[in-house]
């Protein structure tokens, strides 16, 4: 975690974030079906795009996350590193799961 870090509830962070199986059972057990969140490639699954944002965000003046309790691991993992203080992340913990 990046220290002293404040979230401006900006949903930069939000867009289409990696999933592991444990966070597509984890999102099943919400009731989603998998297929209507996940997006395959090659190098791994995705949460699906919105008008270009994670399917789950709420955007608003402040944006949230519908599925917060349950979200996937990457989203709870962040910040672990930024780019310049930008909220747009580089690189999280997870990444390592998929090199």
């Amino acid at each position: 975690m990046v220290k002293k870090f404040r979230c401006r509830r900006c949903g930069e962070c939000c867009r289409s974030p990696r999933l592991t199986k444990s966070d597509i059972n984890r999102i099943k057990k919400l009731g989603y079906k998998e297929e209507e969140f996940t997006e395959s490639f090659p190098i791994g699954n995705y949460v699906k795009e919105k008008n270009s944002w994670c399917m789950f965000i709420k955007k608003g003046r402040q944006a949230f996350c519908k599925i917060y309790n349950a979200r996937p691991s990457i989203c709870w993992q962040y910040p672990s590193e930024l780019i310049n203080g930008s909220c747009k992340p580089e690189k999280l913990a997870s990444d390592r799961l998929f090199e």
